[in-house]
Parts: structure tokens; C-alpha cells; sequence
């Protein structure tokens, strides 16, 4: 009878001592999968920083191409005013106020192209050397005292024979500045040939009237040599040549 109670009482106890195992393992593995969830990293949520862009490429190594300016200008150098386009230039702002000053020092006749037949230029630019310092020429009251110097070309051959040809930009101030206008021909060709006076002026460019400051002529041969004068020319030659050699021949039948 006690023998029976003892192995009753190992019975539960081995089935006690089962049980904790299971719950204990239970537990043991519970814990280890959550460690495992809070150390994994969740993939590409890697801070790249703000100078960064989507394509790992940083803002501040990023070069910005085709923003520089060539200022060279290309070309040969070669004066090809001869055939340039031209439009009538923009009028001064009138009334002219006249505070003529002996600025301009000399106008010279440059690049001058002779005329086939010889008689005169049908090409001609101008060099001019004057005084465009205009620091403080304007009142205070327009708002600002600094001149606009620029030139303009007239042809002035009396009433009704007067005409703007040219007229220049803004020119760089200097005391002694030395400046190269170009006179196309297509602005002067209606003169037809003729010494004309061309007329340099020195203005300062306002807002509700221009300033002439200064203004120098001078005197040159214009021969403009216009296609319907070169095609004549070329149809008297050719006309000569075929003349002489009709009488050529015609001695010599006779002989």
C-alpha cells in the first residue's frame, strides 16, 4: 500500500517537472525572435544626406555647362561694310540743345575703297579722335549727371540734301578716345557721285532732349558704283570688242 503511494507520487512529479521544461523553452524562443525584429534593418532607408542627389551625385561638385560668353566675335577681320544691309538709324531726341565744345580733334577718311573708273571713293569708313569725357554734364535733376556720349554721320549738302547715315551706341568715355565709324554705302548711294560733306557729330544722349557737344565736316569724292552702272560699262566693252573685230575682219575679205 505505501509502495503504491510512492510511485503515485513520482508519477506527478515527473509529470510536474515536464511540463516547466516545455514552458520554459516556450519562452526562451519567444524572446530571442523579438531581439531578431528590433536588430534587422529595414533596407534602403539609408540617410544620403542633403547635398545629395537621387542619383548620388553632390550638389556642390555639380558644374554648370554652356554659360560662357565667347566674346572673341570670330570672323577674318576683314571690312565687309561695302555690303552691308542698311537701315535708316534712330533720330536724336529733339529739340537739339547746342553746347558745342572743341572736343572732337580730327575725322580721317579710313578704309577707302577707289572707284573703278578712278574718280573718287565708293567705299569709305571714319576714324575720329575726341574728348567724350562726360562725367558730371548733365543737371541733377534728370537724376543722374553722367553723359551718354555717342556720334552720329550726317550728310549735310544743304536744304533738302541733308541726311543721318550712322549712328553709333554709346561709346566708352576717354579724353582722348580714338573711335572707327562704319559709313555704308547703301545709306549715302542716293547722293550719286559727287564730293559730299560728311558730318561727324559728338552728342550726349537724354531722356527728353539731346546735347550736341561738338561736330566736325569734311570733304570726300563719292563714286558709288551701282549694278546697272558696272553692267553698262560691261556692255559698252563688249560692244568695243565686237565692233573692232567686225572691221578686222572685214579688211581682211578686202584684201
Amino acid at each position: 500500500m505505501q509502495f503504491r503511494k510512492l510511485a503515485i507520487v513520482a508519477v506527478a512529479l515527473l509529470v510536474a517537472l515536464s511540463g516547466c521544461s516545455a514552458l520554459g523553452g516556450s519562452q526562451t524562443g519567444a524572446q530571442s525572435n523579438d531581439t531578431t525584429e528590433d536588430d534587422t534593418e529595414e533596407p534602403g532607408t539609408e540617410d544620403l544626406g542633403d547635398d545629395v542627389d537621387s542619383n548620388g551625385a553632390t550638389d556642390s561638385n555639380t558644374e554648370s555647362t554652356g554659360t560662357e560668353t565667347d566674346t572673341d566675335g570670330g570672323g577674318d577681320g576683314g571690312d565687309d561694310t561695302a555690303d552691308a544691309e542698311w537701315h535708316p538709324p534712330e533720330e536724336p531726341n529733339r529739340p537739339l540743345e547746342d553746347k558745342r565744345e572743341d572736343r572732337i580733334e580730327s575725322v580721317e577718311f579710313v578704309d577707302k575703297e577707289p572707284a573703278e573708273n578712278g574718280e573718287g571713293y565708293s567705299n569709305f569708313n571714319l576714324e575720329v579722335t575726341a574728348n567724350t569725357s562726360m562725367e558730371n554734364v548733365d543737371p541733377p535733376e534728370h537724376g543722374d549727371v553722367i553723359g551718354e556720349p555717342y556720334f552720329f554721320v550726317k550728310i549735310n549738302e544743304g536744304e533738302g540734301e541733308r541726311k543721318i547715315v550712322e549712328r553709333t551706341g554709346q561709346v566708352q568715355m576717354d579724353e582722348n578716345g580714338t573711335y572707327n565709324i562704319d559709313v555704308r554705302p547703301a545709306g549715302i548711294e542716293e547722293f550719286g557721285e559727287r564730293s559730299l560733306t560728311v558730318e561727324v557729330f559728338l552728342m550726349d544722349e537724354d531722356k527728353d532732349w539731346d546735347d550736341i557737344y561738338d561736330a566736325v565736316g569734311e570733304d570726300i569724292h563719292f563714286n558709288p558704283e551701282t549694278e546697272s552702272e558696272t553692267e553698262t560699262e560691261t556692255e559698252t566693252e563688249t560692244e568695243s570688242a565686237s565692233e573692232t573685230d567686225d572691221a578686222d575682219e572685214t579688211e581682211s575679205s578686202d584684201q
